[in-house]
C-alpha cells in the first residue's frame, strides 16, 4: 500500500433501495446494518472500482488523538481476521488490480481497481477488515513510526510546513485546525485502547460507504454486499467529536506571514465560504475558474502579462463538509513589493465585485467542466471518486451527475452576487509566505526584468 495520506448478528434486515434521479447513470441501496452502497454500471468496461468511503478523518479527532485517521489507513493494511499483513494488497496486485488509500479533513477511503471478472474479492476483504482488523502494541508501534516519518518528511516542504501553519490559524479552535498528519505529541502518546475505541466507534457499516463503478450489475453488487456486508454489526456510536465552525464569525488574524525555505515570495488572499453542500458553491467553484484557471484567466493576465507583478498567478476553491475556504495568490520575485502583489489580487477581486463577469467567460468556464466530465467519464475510478466525495461531503452522491448542470443554470449576475457576499475585505485573511534569505540572483533577475518590460513597452509605443 502507497500512502497518499469480526462480529455478526445474523442476516441483514431487507435492504432499503434508493431512488433512482431521471437521467442518472447510478442507483443506490441501504443495507438494514445501514451501509449505503453505491452502483455505477459502465457497459464495456473491462475493470471496476471497489471503494470504501468512511465518514471520518482529521476532523473526527480531538486533542489528544491527532493523527489517529491516518494512522487507521495504515493499520487497515496490516491484517485481519482471515488475512495476513499486506495479504490485502497482494490478492488484489495478484489478479492484475491496485489498491490505496488516503485520509482526508471528513473522509478516509480505501479503493482498488481490478479486472471485472474479480469483483468478489473485495468485497471479501473489504468486509473482513471493516469489523476484525489485527490491532495490538506491535502493529501501533511499527505504523506510529511510518506516520511520524512521513509527518516529518511533509515538514521538509516549505509549502506543506506553510499550508500546516496557515490552518492552525485560520481554523482556530476547530478540528480543522489541524490536517491529517496529525500532531507529533499527540501520534507518540496514541495507545492501544484509542485506537480500539476509534476503530469501533467509527470503522462500521452504518458510518461506510460502498461505491462499485465499472462492468457491473446493480443485482450482483446487492448480492455480494448483502452475503459480505451485511453480517456486520453497526456501531452504536454517532460517529461525530467534530463541532460546527461558524461562518458568520470574523476572521481571529487579518494578516498571518510566515519565512520559510522558500525560492520565491507568494502571497495569498483567503476567504472562509459555506459547507460543500451549500447551493452558492457552484458559483464560487466557477468564479475560480474564471480568475484563475490557466493562461488566459483574469488573475494571470493581469499579473503576469500585463502588470507583470507575478510570475505566477493561482486560485483554488478547497470544499469541506463544514465551511471551507476560498483562495486566490501570486507568486513574484523578490524586486517587487508584497503589498503591490496584495493590491493587484485584491484589484481583481474587487472588478469582480464590481463589475461582474461576462456571459462568454461564464461559458468558456462551464465547458472546461464539460469537458473535464467527459473525459473523466472513461475511468471507472474517476465516476466512483465522484460519487463517494460528493455522498460524503454534500450528503447525496446524485449531485456529482449534475454538478454540470448547475454550472449551466448559472448567470454572470449570480458570479458577482457570490463574490459580493463571500470576497469582501472585512472577510479577508492575508497570507504572506516570505524565504528566509532573498535570493539576490533572483533580485536582480527581477530588476532586469523589469527594465526589459519598461524597454519593450517604450517601443511598442514608440513604434506601433
Amino acid at each position: 500500500m502507497i500512502c497518499l495520506t469480526c462480529q455478526s448478528y445474523g442476516p441483514a434486515a431487507a435492504a432499503k433501495s434508493g431512488a433512482r434521479a431521471d437521467g442518472a447513470l447510478a442507483e443506490s441501496f441501504t443495507l438494514g446494518n445501514g451501509l449505503k452502497v453505491i452502483v455505477r454500471p459502465k457497459a464495456g468496461s473491462p475493470v471496476v472500482t471497489v471503494q470504501v468511503w468512511y465518514r471520518v478523518g482529521s476532523y473526527h479527532e480531538r486533542v489528544g488523538i491527532r493523527g489517529i485517521a491516518h494512522l487507521f489507513e495504515h493499520m487497515m493494511f496490516r491484517g485481519s481476521e482471515h488475512f495476513g499483513p499486506e495479504e490485502h494488497s497482494r490478492l488484489i496486485q495478484n489478479v492484475g488490480g491496485y489498491d490505496n488509500a488516503f485520509t482526508a479533513e471528513d473522509m478516509t477511503v480505501y479503493h482498488q481497481t481490478l479486472p471485472a471478472r474479480h469483483l468478489e474479492l473485495p468485497f471479501k476483504l473489504e468486509a473482513d477488515r471493516m469489523r476484525s482488523l489485527k490491532l495490538d502494541s506491535a502493529i501501533l508501534n511499527t505504523e506510529r513510526e511510518v506516520v511520524k516519518e512521513e509527518f516529518h518528511q511533509s515538514l521538509n516542504n516549505p509549502f506543506s510546513r506553510a499550508y500546516l501553519e496557515f490552518r492552525r490559524r485560520l481554523f482556530p479552535g476547530h478540528p480543522y485546525a489541524w490536517t491529517p498528519l496529525g500532531d507529533l505529541e499527540d501520534l507518540n502518546q496514541i495507545s492501544v485502547q484509542d485506537c480500539l475505541d476509534f476503530y469501533n466507534a467509527h470503522y462500521a457499516p452504518n458510518h461506510a460507504v460502498l461505491v462499485v463503478s465499472g462492468n457491473v450489475k446493480a443485482a450482483e453488487v446487492r448480492s455480494l454486499a448483502e452475503k459480505y456486508f451485511g453480517p456486520l454489526k453497526p456501531s452504536g456510536s454517532d460517529g461525530s467529536y467534530g463541532q460546527a465552525f461558524d461562518l458568520s464569525t470574523p476572521p481571529a488574524e487579518k494578516r498571518i506571514a510566515l519565512r520559510l525555505d522558500l525560492e520565491l515570495p507568494v502571497v495569498t488572499l483567503a476567504y472562509h465560504i459555506p459547507p460543500a453542500a451549500h447551493e452558492d458553491i457552484p458559483a464560487l467553484e466557477v468564479l475560480t475558474a474564471i480568475l484563475s484557471d490557466g493562461e488566459s484567466s483574469r488573475l494571470y493576465r493581469s499579473m503576469v502579462r500585463e502588470s507583470k507583478l507575478a510570475v505566477h498567478a493561482m486560485g483554488s476553491t478547497i470544499l469541506q463538509k463544514d465551511p471551507g475556504l476560498y483562495g486566490v495568490g501570486a507568486a513574484f520575485l523578490p524586486n517587487r513589493d508584497a503589498g503591490e502583489i496584495e493590491a493587484g489580487l485584491r484589484r481583481e477581486i474587487r472588478r469582480v465585485r464590481d463589475d461582474g463577469v461576462t456571459r462568454r467567460e461564464l461559458e468558456k468556464a462551464v465547458n472546461q467542466a464539460l469537458a473535464e466530465e467527459v473525459f473523466g467519464g472513461y475511468s471507472v475510478d474517476h465516476l466512483a471518486h465522484g460519487m463517494g466525495e460528493s455522498e460524503i461531503l454534500e450528503g447525496d452522491y446524485r449531485r456529482f451527475e449534475t454538478v454540470v448542470r448547475r454550472y449551466r443554470s448559472l448567470t454572470p449576475e449570480q458570479i458577482r452576487d457570490v463574490a459580493v457576499k463571500y470576497l469582501t475585505e472585512d472577510r479577508e485573511i492575508v497570507l504572506i509566505a516570505e524565504p528566509l534569505q532573498t535570493n539576490w540572483l533572483y533580485y536582480a533577475a527581477g530588476w532586469a526584468k523589469s527594465i526589459a518590460d519598461a524597454v519593450r513597452d517604450w517601443a511598442a509605443r514608440i513604434f506601433k
